[in-house]
């Protein structure tokens, strides 16, 4: 394993780095819906998100290269608001800054990096080619992760590839890493059920290896760099 490398603040993409104002609520009861952080002009919301999807979403991580924290990282749920004065469509990378700067400020987010080898799944386009719907000219939203009794599905009015890896990640016992090379925005749907979980005897939901073959796609054994985002220490926000 490489030396910790210490996280290093965002580079500056602009004069402003932060949010103007930013609301973040806890989210209480069963979570069955959840949304990642969705930038819609100079707003960023979040819904029932924990500590962990907001530095996945921020340091654009995927969730199995997030490592330590407090107990409460991955299990308390939060409501996101946060928005920037000015004119002018956030850019994502800008969006992300400003997300890093409201981590370190309200959740006092300390963390580091580090490198190392390990098996992955690479994400690749399948023999037949991709079958991917782009995005509608006028489609709003972005992804959104279903939890259900039939496992999981992940609906994208406009996603990447980059997204279908990393919520993968999340279940799929290793990382996995977008290797397809297909850019923009698609629409797609993904149903299957968590590798790290033994499914009942019932359950006819497929595998993530086939549900990615039903967009054109595959998923192969590999070695490769992992990079790891370690959580040091971070508190809950206060209340606002």
């Amino acid at each position: 394993m490489k030396a910790p490398a210490l996280l290093a603040p965002a580079a500056s993409l602009c004069a402003q780095t932060s949010f103007d104002t930013a609301t973040i609520k806890p989210r209480h009861g069963d979570i069955t819906v959840s949304s990642d952080p969705m930038v819609r002009g100079r707003t960023v919301t979040g819904t029932a998100i924990t500590l962990i999807d907001l530095c996945a979403w921020a340091y654009n991580l995927r969730y199995d290269q997030i490592s330590g924290g407090p107990a409460w990282a991955n299990s308390d749920h939060f409501d996101l608001q946060a928005k920037a004065e000015g004119e002018g469509a956030l850019a994502s990378a800008q969006s992300r800054q400003m997300l890093q700067a409201l981590l370190a400020d309200r959740f006092r987010l300390k963390a580091h990096f580090e490198t190392y080898e390990a098996d992955v799944y690479l994400l690749v386009v399948g023999k037949g080619g991709p079958k991917l719907a782009p995005r509608a000219a006028d489609a709003t939203g972005g992804v959104v992760v279903h939890g259900t009794t039939k496992g999981l599905r992940m609906e994208a009015s406009q996603g990447t590839m980059d997204q279908i890896a990393r919520q993968l990640s999340h279940t799929a016992g290793r990382p996995v890493i977008d290797r397809t090379g297909i850019t923009g925005l698609y629409q797609y749907k993904l149903e299957w059920w968590p590798a790290n979980v033994v499914p009942p005897a019932d359950i006819e939901t497929p595998s993530m290896f086939v549900a990615v073959q039903e967009l054109g796609l595959k998923l192969e054994s590999a070695k490769g760099p992992v990079q790891k985002f370690v959580i040091d220490s971070a508190e809950k926000p206060a209340a606002n």
